[in-house]
């Protein structure tokens, strides 16, 4: 016998909480900029030019590794989103708020002629430049020519300022058109990418031509139109305008703002970037309870009111198959009482034969022996469950790291105190300690940082919409159209992060939000696992369609492949991420660029581990080398530059 505790209505493994992939209209802010600024703006680039002003940091120059975000007043969703690329990254930035924080100088932007105390520029939008005083914004031109520091237009009405023409269309995206294609030359700032662009539908977009012969468009729609492009003013300055709005969670920035920020670097910078997917796949042995479509419930009866789901041997070879075609490994979380029980109950057990004769294709953790709910449990409970599936695994010998653990339920942990359940079982720091783990598995929905339990740290796991307690489609599309659709025809409740639905999901509908949820969590530098459960590997297979739909989206977009973490790399990675993430908020570290090499000071009082892109000995991944290397306690460390192989 196996015991589930819920942790929501309709299962355990639903997300929480709900996830959307809509976002709001995007209306620009605005009118363009024009009149006095603009003049000025144009004076002081052309005084600049005929000054002969340098164009580029010479090898003297000190550049440091920092972004300046420019804001008319902190509200911009494109600050929002460049703020959140540039975090997920790692990479520091200072936010400028017109009229709110102290103005721009020359001392602002550098120290004399020496030193950039930015390498990049990003202006919101169109209303940066009509709240920053002439003086400001010739200050910012000065800089751009002096040091060769670039500038990014996160979204503008094209217009002279940009070198472009507004080609007499404007709206959302959704008139527009959606799809668009890099042009040859945004093949090479945007080398992770295959080539097609897709806009969120709410985005507001205004078609452009090129105004000048030093425009070189990036992005363009299947009309030819332009909507993103680059301009080299005659003064040396190079500038990235973009004439389609951006918010946190739109597409088109998960796709562009990745190799904005390249471009904007010449791909020397903190901070670094993969795609991560790996899939942990919950109870294995062990059967799941299955979903009422009738009385809309859930019996957690073990099969005595429905019949239980459970793989079979041929569902094992469809993982294997699968992860053949994928070049994924699957995590197999594994409780070793469903076979144990089920070979005692009748003789034999043809699903466990088939798992340990393809024991080799998967990755394997522990997740407790019969699933017990530690909430409660002693701590020689505890050790005994964790022990005695790994004692099971090398009776049997599956492969498993004994540190890796994810207790049943996510239990023991206080995972969900805020849902009401019991929070961490105090017994549980020393069980992890005595029995040598040191990642376990969490909950992201609720957890989503890491945490510190005793020796251990947590491992956040994604949740998804592929229920725990569905075997067939009709199961799944069942109980995903009764807890999202409005009463009568459903049981959901519009809260402050779930909009109920009015009318039940078709069964595409449900793929695609589903895979555009989880393919955001792909492409944003997150090395959280997924996590499913062997139900939705059995019978119709509910894994295969969203996860086959998220995989096929992401080779659309992307041209390397998926990080494949194991959960002590994902717990690893997290853990650097946070680490220099700290790092950065407390100012400890900084960096620059001076010549041929990056220069990285740490005055902390321990090492920390700085991620860097553009040097060498680092692995190559979209284009560029980026690696994490270590900087010791109150030490110098300069790195050579080594941008591309």
């Amino acid at each position: 016998m196996h015991t589930y505790l819920y942790r929501l209505h309709g299962g355990r493994c639903n997300r929480l909480p709900a996830e959307s992939p809509t976002t709001g209209d995007q209306r620009p802010r605005g009118w363009p900029r024009h009149g006095l600024i603009a003049l000025l703006v144009a004076l002081a680039g052309l005084l600049l030019w005929a000054s002969g002003a340098s164009a580029a940091p010479s090898p003297t120059q000190r550049e440091d590794l920092r972004f300046l975000l420019l804001s008319s007043d902190g509200t911009e969703p494109a600050l929002a989103a460049w703020q959140q690329a540039l975090q997920q990254e790692g990479i520091p930035y200072d936010t400028f708020v017109a009229n709110s924080s102290p103005a721009i100088t020359a001392a602002t932007l550098a120290d004399g002629t020496t030193r950039a105390r930015y390498q990049a520029i990003v202006m919101a939008d169109d209303l940066v430049p009509l709240n920053l005083t002439a003086d400001e914004l010739s200050a910012i031109r000065a800089f751009e020519v002096s040091f060769g520091v670039r500038q990014i237009d996160a979204f503008v009405f094209p217009s002279s300022e940009e070198d472009l023409t507004y080609a007499n269309s404007g709206g959302p995206m959704s008139s527009l058109g959606t799809e668009a294609t890099l042009t040859a030359a945004g093949r090479t700032v945007f080398p992770y990418l295959t080539g097609r662009i897709s806009f969120e539908p709410s985005a507001w977009g205004y078609t452009a031509t090129p105004a000048g012969a030093n425009v070189t468009p990036l992005v363009t729609t299947p009309g030819g139109s332009t909507l993103l492009a680059t301009v080299a003013w005659p003064d040396g300055r190079q500038e990235m305008a973009s004439t389609v709005s951006v918010g946190p969670s739109m597409i088109q920035g998960l796709l562009l703002l990745r190799g904005q920020i390249a471009w904007a670097t010449e791909n020397v910078s903190l901070g670094m970037w993969r795609n991560y997917f790996a899939a942990h796949i919950d109870d294995i042995f062990l059967g799941d309870d299955r979903w009422d479509t009738v009385n809309k419930t859930t019996h957690e009866d073990d099969g005595a009111t429905l019949p239980m789901i459970r793989m079979a041997p041929a569902d094992v070879t469809r993982a294997v198959n699968w992860e053949r075609a994928n070049g994924l490994k699957l995590d197999f979380v594994f409780n070793g009482q469903g076979m144990d029980d089920a070979i005692a109950t009748n003789g034999s057990d043809p699903l466990s034969t088939a798992l340990l004769q393809n024991k080799s294709a998967f990755r394997w953790i522990n997740h407790t022996y019969d699933h017990m709910d530690l909430d409660t449990a002693t701590q020689a409970q505890i050790q005994s469950e964790i022990n005695q599936n790994i004692q099971f695994a090398k009776r049997n010998g599956i492969p498993v790291n004994r540190q890796e653990l994810v207790t049943g339920g996510h239990s023991g942990l206080g995972s969900y105190t805020s849902l009401g359940l019991p929070g961490l079982n105090p017994a549980m720091p020393a069980a992890l300690a005595n029995t040598g783990v040191t990642w376990v598995g969490d909950d992201d929905s609720v957890q989503h940082n890491q945490r510190a339990i005793g020796p251990a740290l947590t491992v956040p796991r994604h949740p998804s919409n592929i229920y725990y307690n569905v075997g067939t489609f009709a199961e799944q599309l069942d109980e995903y159209n009764w807890i999202y659709t409005a009463p009568p025809l459903g049981g959901c409740v519009n809260t402050a992060v779930t909009t109920c639905r009015t009318q039940p999901a078709t069964w595409d509908e449900y793929v695609n939000s589903e895979a555009s949820i989880m393919l955001k969590h792909l492409i944003t530098n997150d090395p959280r696992p997924h996590y499913m459960h062997q139900a939705n590997l059995a019978e119709d297979g509910t894994f295969y369609p969203v996860v086959n739909e998220v995989l096929s989206r992401y080779r659309s977009y992307f041209t390397p492949g998926l990080v494949n973490p194991t959960m002590s790399d994902s717990g690893t990675e997290l853990q650097r991420q946070a680490a220099w993430a700290a790092a950065n908020a407390a100012g400890t570290v900084t960096a620059y660029r001076l010549g041929a090499n990056v220069v990285v000071t740490n005055t902390a009082s321990r090492p920390v581990q700085v991620p860097v892109t553009g040097t060498g000995n680092g692995a190559t991944y979209g284009g560029v080398r980026s690696r994490w290397v270590n900087v010791p306690a109150g030490r110098t460390v300069n790195f050579p530059i080594n941008a591309a192989p």
